[in-house]
């Protein structure tokens, strides 16, 4: 077998009782017509069906037997990985057909999330298992390109793989234009956001006022920043000001809308990348969905209940930040969601629950080959040193390019997960220890009436040995609330909360944290 460029993991037998015999077969067709039009881009690409005992057993795996079956799912994807050493990984369909590994709530963070519905432990080397902390050395470029749970009318996934069939690449003069929609309340933040990726905020609209059909307009910019609040199995997104909230964007009326072929789409809302049974809620399509039914070559968003701060930038602002940078810089969508988790674990405080639910709840949808920008200048150098795009008046071997970036990425990844701290173990609030008391002193005068929790931080091997120099320990205190101020969508309450998180060295407090649920 030649060397792959690109796995397309899918379950043959899923599909089958997805779809039924006749629409797994139009889905097998539009697949190899995807592996041609791959072929024409000089990739090559092999569709790998897990529940096939022979192919698996060609990769040192075990086939699937049940659907639902996650560690088996993410043994068969580490056996694909480590056999053929793809540079992108395309799961196709939804968690019916692949599933999302189901992690464990994060210690501290008290929301309404039971548990992250997750596409990050296919990105990383690491065992399967539930803990979202084991995940945070992230080395390969995973994307899913899916259909919603329980959808049954294959049209919907041949439809999204004939978007990337025909996919183009533009110059970057196109994707400098963009749209976003913000709450009133997180305005600042938007604009903070805004102004780090495009230079200004000028293009902002705010809920309220603004929503269909006043956006309507600018949906054809190809780059799309949303930061409002989403609600579970929703097909709308909501603003924020006085009064209940707003309904500032919704998947009906974006689907008649024209959102242009090849947009990107980074979207801080809570459930943004929920794939719900539709049919089951009786609503529409997730807005997800309804974007690459409309050709959008990546949506970027958040499985359950996302954060960051009002007024500044922080967990979910910087996830789909560093996602828009690399696209904007010439990377494909796949990469740009590797180089985007390994940078906010770079970046970022992982001993802080809120930022490892951020890393986890995630995920890319879209064919993570595509490159929507062909033309960006050299890309900032990565902690490795490595250029991630040539200048495009050298000669070189894309294939070859390619594969040297993937081996550094997965070098880096490494490191940075050496390095990088995690939340530890619950452990005794010592109620007489001065420095609790006064983080206690502090989330009560903020309206945290609950004891807030204790946690012990540890860390990669790195972090590890460099603190066992240190004389101080270390620990990270948390404390949960419902948030006050109006939640009614459409006469009902959904919940919405704020988090304080404090880093404790010793005896002092050397950082407070506060953000809310987009």
């Amino acid at each position: 077998m030649p060397e792959i460029d690109k796995a397309i993991i899918t379950n043959r037998a899923a599909v089958v009782a997805k779809y039924g015999v006749a629409g797994a077969a139009s889905v097998r067709q539009t697949i190899e017509r995807l592996i041609a039009a791959d072929a024409a881009r000089g990739l090559t690409s092999v569709v790998f069906e897990i529940d096939d005992a022979a192919q698996m057993a060609a990769v040192n795996g075990n086939a699937v037997i049940n659907a639902s079956d996650e560690r088996g799912a993410k043994q068969a994807v580490d056996a694909i990985y480590v056999r053929e050493t793809p540079d992108y990984i395309l799961l196709l369909d939804g968690p019916d057909v692949v599933p999302h590994i189901t992690l464990n709530p994060v210690a501290g963070i008290t929301d309404a999330d039971q548990s992250i519905a997750s596409d990050l432990p296919f990105a990383c080397a690491a065992a399967f298992g539930k803990k979202a902390q084991a995940y945070l050395g992230v080395t390969r470029v995973v994307g899913r390109l899916p259909a919603a749970l329980g959808e049954t009318d294959p049209q919907r996934l041949i439809e999204l793989i004939d978007h990337s069939i025909r996919h183009t690449g533009r110059p970057g003069a196109d994707y400098s234009r963009y749209f976003s929609i913000s709450t009133e309340v997180w305005q600042q933040s938007t604009q903070l956001s805004l102004s780090s990726l495009f230079g200004d905020h000028t293009s902002l609209f705010l809920a309220p006022a603004h929503g269909h059909p006043a956006i309507d307009p600018s949906l054809a910019h190809l780059v799309h920043f949303i930061n409002c609040h989403g609600a579970t199995a929703n097909s709308r997104f909501y603003g924020e000001g006085a009064g209940p909230l707003p309904t500032a964007m919704e998947s009906q009326l974006l689907q008649a809308q024209g959102v242009t072929a090849g947009t990107v789409v980074a979207a801080e809302c809570c459930y943004g990348a929920q794939l719900y049974d539709y049919r089951m809620v009786g609503d529409h399509q997730p807005i997800c969905m309804t974007y690459l039914g409309k050709g959008a070559a990546a949506f970027m968003g958040s499985t359950n209940i996302s954060y960051g701060p009002p007024k500044s930038n922080a967990q979910a602002d910087l996830m789909t930040q560093y996602f828009l940078e690399e696209i904007l810089a010439g990377a494909s969508t796949g990469r740009a969601m590797l180089q985007a988790r390994q940078r906010f674990v770079q970046t970022q405080t992982m001993a802080s629950p809120v930022n490892l639910k951020t890393l986890a709840q995630f995920v890319l949808y879209g064919d993570p080959s595509l490159h929507p920008v062909l033309d960006a200048e050299p890309a900032r150098k990565s902690v490795s040193g490595l250029v991630a795009a040539a200048p495009a008046e050298l000669a070189v071997d894309a294939a070859s390019q390619r594969k040297f970036r993937r081996i550094a990425l997965a070098t880096e990844g490494k490191t940075i997960a050496s390095s990088a701290s995690m939340p530890g173990k619950k452990i005794d609030p010592k109620e007489g220890l001065e420095v609790l008391d006064r983080f206690r002193d502090i989330a009560a005068g903020k309206g945290y009436n609950d004891p807030p929790d204790v946690l012990s931080v540890t860390g990669g091997a790195q972090f590890r040995s460099t603190g066992k120099t240190m004389e101080n320990e270390r620990r990270v205190v948390i404390a949960t609330k419902e948030k006050d101020g109006p939640k009614a969508v459409s006469g009902e309450q959904f919940p919405s909360y704020e988090i304080i998180v404090g880093h404790i060295l010793g005896s002092g407090i050397i950082a407070v944290e506060e953000c809310e649920s987009r």
